[in-house]
């Protein structure tokens, strides 16, 4: 049993000691970068005055969350490239790069309807820019997924094994725990 107490003081913080390769960590600059590189042209579109001219009001809010968006991305994927290892933190940032780019699309029409359709092939093609990043950390979080599932299938094994011990010798432990 002891040994197995060692396999476990041993093993948990080398797996919680990975990290993720430079690659990965790239990505997460990449996206963050590509992101700041649509405020310029955010700042371009004019929500307000397609609202003016009868567009729905969700236009204007659409642009504000954009904005809002791209600093969360910002902040998140360097929060994430300092622990790569964090599994929520990696799906929250997946999850809030997918919205803005879903909520981009949809922005991206009215901007070709109601302002300058130029402007809006400019920002998709830039927002294209980091499909790429946005793919490595897909299959990073993917990785990441299947080690926390293969080390939480070992640490399980073990539990069953002590369980199965200590069932077996329960005065063993008795005595043990007696100074």
């Amino acid at each position: 049993m002891l040994q197995r107490l060692a396999f476990f003081a041993f093993v948990c913080p080398v797996f919680a000691q990975q990290q993720a390769d430079p690659q990965v960590l790239g990505a997460m600059h990449g996206i963050a970068q590509h992101a700041s590189r649509l405020l310029p042209m955010l700042e371009q579109v004019r929500a307000q005055e397609w609202v003016a001219q009868g567009a729905p009001e969700t236009y204007a809010l659409q642009v504000a969350t954009a904005r809002q968006q791209i600093q969360a991305i910002g902040t998140e994927m360097d929060a994430l490239a300092q622990h790569p290892e964090g599994m929520q933190a990696c799906i929250k940032a997946l999850f809030r790069v997918q919205t803005f780019h879903g909520g981009l699309d949809s922005l991206l029409g009215g901007l070709r309807k109601y302002q300058n359709s130029a402007l809006a092939d400019l920002i998709q093609s830039v927002a294209a820019e980091d499909q790429g990043d946005i793919e490595r950390l897909q299959s990073y979080v993917l990785q990441l997924a299947d080690e926390k599932e293969q080390e939480f299938q070992v640490v399980e094994h073990e539990a069953q094994r002590c369980r199965a011990d200590l069932s077996k010798n329960p005065s063993t432990v008795k005595k043990a725990s007696k100074p």
